[in-house]
């Protein structure tokens, strides 16, 4: 009786996680204007852009903060603004950009802060659509914490891909582009859409209070490790982050700053530096307006201009 009982509940189980397993591989129902696939696009750029390149890491504090053709008029190199979404994860970013660095190139990291702290770094389910929709092969690209994390994330992901089923819902075809469509971003991988339109007055994240992830910090020395093998060089600046938001994290931000400084990254800022203005705010704490794009490439440049002999 009892032995009929597990066996019955083994196969309802199994099944059920086979059936999840099954779900996300259906067709992708979302449009593939979708911004996560400039995946692709940027993927391009690091293939095709010539020498000399500054290539930017990050996540949208990149993607919605930076102006490359600035960059590009000012330090005569070539950008590639890789920063897309925070969720992706920082382990993500690094390893999908590694593989195309060359000699020469030099690389500025940007992370969110929240990348060093939780599991973020492992990434979230936009990185579940990534290397199971936008680009399978680079699933070859995670290691194992992060395979355990989108196992953890297997049910929410497979009920993204079972819901428009069930609710037989069309995806609208947007006749004009909107701020988070693949069509956003320019050559360089910069969004730009939105530098248009006014801020609207994002409210302030709450503090950083997860732990510090030590994990996050040994896959970014390794990364650099991998950078100097490839004869290129890494240096450090920090995302452009609303003064609000600033104020309430500053134990964790400084935590962030000294655990670089102890393990002898090159930091050519201060995260006090892109501090921005709440004015300055377009979406969320790490987006900026068209001003305040201008006002963090400006620093970025003097910044860079110390480091980058042209």
């Amino acid at each position: 009786m009892v032995k009929t009982f597990f066996q019955k509940a083994f196969i309802l189980i199994f099944s059920l996680f086979a059936f999840l397993v099954a779900a996300i591989f259906l067709p992708v129902k979302q449009s593939r204007e979708n911004m996560l696939y400039t995946q692709i696009d940027k993927n391009e750029l690091l293939k095709n852009t010539r020498k000399p390149r500054i290539i930017f890491i990050g996540g949208s504090n990149l993607a919605f903060g930076l102006d490359s053709k600035l960059i590009k008029d000012s330090l005569h190199l070539n950008p590639i603004n890789t920063g897309i979404h925070i969720n992706i994860g920082l382990k993500y970013m690094l390893s999908n950009t590694l593989q195309y660095i060359k000699e020469g190139d030099i690389i500025i990291l940007a992370a969110e802060y929240q990348q060093f702290y939780g599991n973020l770094a492992d990434g979230e389910g936009e990185l579940f659509s990534l290397v199971t929709d936008i680009v399978p092969k680079s699933k070859n690209l995670l290691g194992n914490r992060q395979y355990l994390k989108l196992l953890l994330l297997l049910p929410e992901y497979a009920q993204s891909k079972l819901q428009p089923l069930f609710l037989f819902y069309k995806y609208p075809k947007d006749t004009i582009v909107g701020i988070y469509d693949r069509k956003a971003f320019n050559t360089f991988g910069d969004a730009c859409v939105h530098w248009k339109l006014p801020g609207e007055n994002p409210k302030p994240y709450p503090a950083i209070t997860k732990s510090f992830n030590n994990d996050a910090l040994k896959a970014l020395i390794n990364f650099r490790n991998a950078v100097e093998q490839k004869k290129a060089k890494l240096y450090i600046t920090f995302p452009g982050y609303q003064y609000s938001s600033y104020k309430v994290s500053v134990a964790a931000i400084k935590q962030v700053e000294q655990q670089l400084k102890e393990h002898r990254f090159l930091l050519i800022s201060t995260p006090e530096e892109y501090m921005m203005p709440d004015s300055l705010m377009f979406d969320t704490p790490y987006h900026l307006t068209k001003k305040g794009v201008d006002y963090r490439t400006g620093l970025l440049i003097g910044d860079l201009k110390k480091v980058v002999k042209r």
